[in-house]
Order: structure tokens, then C-alpha cells, then sequence
């Protein structure tokens, strides 16, 4: 059985130097405060890091934070406490090399837009031939280079979340957020777009974040997997995910290997879990950006 560790951090095995950390957050916590003068914790007291070119995914229980984690992690959130450096300097709004991809793919393009011309949407600075030719590389890597000059509306959901993927690798970030991006298509739409972000993934070199209420996807894609405790969530474990790449999915989860990570992770989720409605967080801490979480 794969061991689960807490407190500590794993690395995988590279060539590159010891400095290899891209993101780093130490004793981050957030609170949210509402009308009535309560105030609802959302995490505390988290710890944790990513490498340059590692692939890491989070779970946890609906509700524990992740989606607030993440909105810290790249500046738009600002937290409570503790410290968030990015490339070894502090995090003081989103830094111009990262990028996000949320689970609301129809509210993040433009109607209006081509798909092209969504893609291109916030590389300035650059001439429009560059725009251009960037937007058609991404559109390529995302299999959507015949599609260039429809709407996101003449789309299915699958391609308009390839569209907010290839928008966010057009401008060539270091790190790419990914926030549950899969979470509202079908069964077989998902394998295909986690197949695809897995390799674009590894061909671009990013670092990737992956935000998930899925188990099977995080083993599937992570080389570690970061486990959160209820709200206000903690790093339960990080279990790195010891299967080598590329991976096929239907290879990876027929192995025995893999239904134990899965059950490892599943088993340590459950533990935390509140044991009856009583104990469950209130209603209200739903209210800020935790819904998709």
C-alpha cells in the first residue's frame, strides 16, 4: 500500500538544481467575515510547494477551501497569514507568467469573439501577427485549429474548455491553475481533456495545479497528490504517485498500483469527514468564491 506523510514534502527525481521550487505557500490562512459578524475560516495553516515542471493535483472534501487555496496561490485572493513566494519572490498580485483555467468555461470566453480572437485576447504587447500566430499554435496543441473562426456559442462544452485551455498556454506561462476545469462535461469528454492536459502539460514543460473533487483524475494526471482536511483545511498527506509517464488511462487505472493510491486517498478523505449534519460547515461559508470547490 502507498504510504500517505504529513508534514513533509516530496520531490521528484530531476536533473535540475535543489532551487527548483516555483511556488511556495507557508502557514497561509483565509477567513471570510460576513454581515452578521461571524466569520467563517476557509483554511488555515497550510503549507506546501511545487516544483518547476511538476504536475501536483489537490483534493478534498466538497467545500475544505481548494478553490479559495487556489485563488491565493496566484494572487487574487490576498490571505489572513502566513507567506506565498512565487519564483522566490512574494506574491503581490497574479504574476505575469501565470495562468488560470477555471470550471466556468461559458463564463470566461467571449460570445462575441471568435474562437481565434478569444485566444488572442490578453497577449498585449505583442504585434498582431504574433497574437495571431500564437493563438494558432495554442488552438493546435487543443485540437481546435479548424474551428478558428467559429463562436463559442456553435461549440460543445468540451471544445469551449479546450478554448479557455488554449488561451491560457497561449501566452506561455510557467505555471498553469487549473480550477475543477473538467468537472461540467461528460464522462468521455473528461478522459479526452485530461489525456490532452497531460500532454501539453509535459511538451511546454509547465507547472501544473489542478483543483479536483476527483480522485481518479488526480492519480491519473499528478505526480503528487496533496490531500486537504475539512474546513479550515490543512495538508492531511502528499502522496507522490509513483507511475511513470507517459500514462494511458485505461492501462494506468487497470493497475493494482492505482486502486491503491485511489484508496489511500479516498480512505483518508472519508476519515476527516464531519460525522453528521450538526458538525458539517454552515450554508453561509458556500457565499464567497467556494462554490465550485
Amino acid at each position: 500500500m502507498p504510504e500517505a506523510t504529513k508534514g513533509r514534502q516530496y520531490r521528484r527525481e530531476a536533473a535540475g538544481p535543489a532551487t527548483a521550487t516555483l511556488l511556495e505557500a507557508r502557514g497561509v490562512a483565509k477567513s471570510f467575515p460576513h454581515s452578521n459578524g461571524t466569520v467563517t475560516p476557509a483554511i488555515g495553516d497550510i503549507n506546501l510547494s511545487l516544483d518547476k515542471g511538476e504536475f501536483v493535483a489537490i483534493v478534498g472534501p466538497s467545500g475544505c477551501g481548494k478553490t479559495t487555496l487556489l485563488r491565493c496561490l496566484c494572487g487574487l485572493l490576498k490571505p489572513d497569514s502566513g507567506t506565498l513566494s512565487y519564483d522566490g519572490q512574494p506574491v503581490n498580485g497574479v504574476p505575469d507568467d501565470v495562468a488560470v483555467v477555471f470550471q466556468e468555461y461559458n463564463r470566461s470566453l467571449f460570445p462575441w469573439l471568435s474562437v481565434r480572437r478569444n485566444v488572442e485576447f490578453g497577449l498585449h504587447g505583442l504585434s498582431k501577427a504574433e497574437r495571431r500566430a500564437r493563438a494558432e499554435e495554442a488552438l493546435t496543441r487543443v485540437h481546435l485549429a479548424d474551428v478558428l473562426e467559429h463562436y463559442p456559442w456553435q461549440l460543445s462544452g468540451g471544445m469551449q474548455q479546450r478554448v479557455a485551455i488554449a488561451r491560457a498556454i497561449a501566452t506561455h506561462p510557467a505555471l498553469l491553475l487549473m480550477d475543477e476545469p473538467f468537472a461540467s462535461v461528460d464522462a468521455q469528454t473528461r478522459i479526452r481533456l485530461e489525456t490532452m492536459t497531460a500532454s501539453i502539460s509535459a511538451e511546454l514543460g509547465l507547472a501544473t495545479l489542478l483543483i479536483t473533487h476527483d480522485i481518479d483524475e488526480a492519480v491519473f494526471l499528478a505526480d503528487r497528490v496533496i490531500v486537504l482536511s475539512p474546513r479550515p483545511s490543512r495538508v492531511l498527506a502528499e502522496i507522490v504517485i509513483d507511475i511513470p509517464h507517459p500514462r494511458s488511462e485505461l492501462e494506468v487505472k487497470a493497475l493494482p498500483r492505482f486502486q491503491e493510491y485511489r484508496r489511500l486517498i479516498h480512505d483518508l478523505i472519508v476519515a476527516k469527514e464531519p460525522e453528521s449534519a450538526d458538525a458539517a460547515t454552515p450554508a453561509s461559508a458556500e457565499t464567497e468564491p467556494e462554490r465550485s470547490a
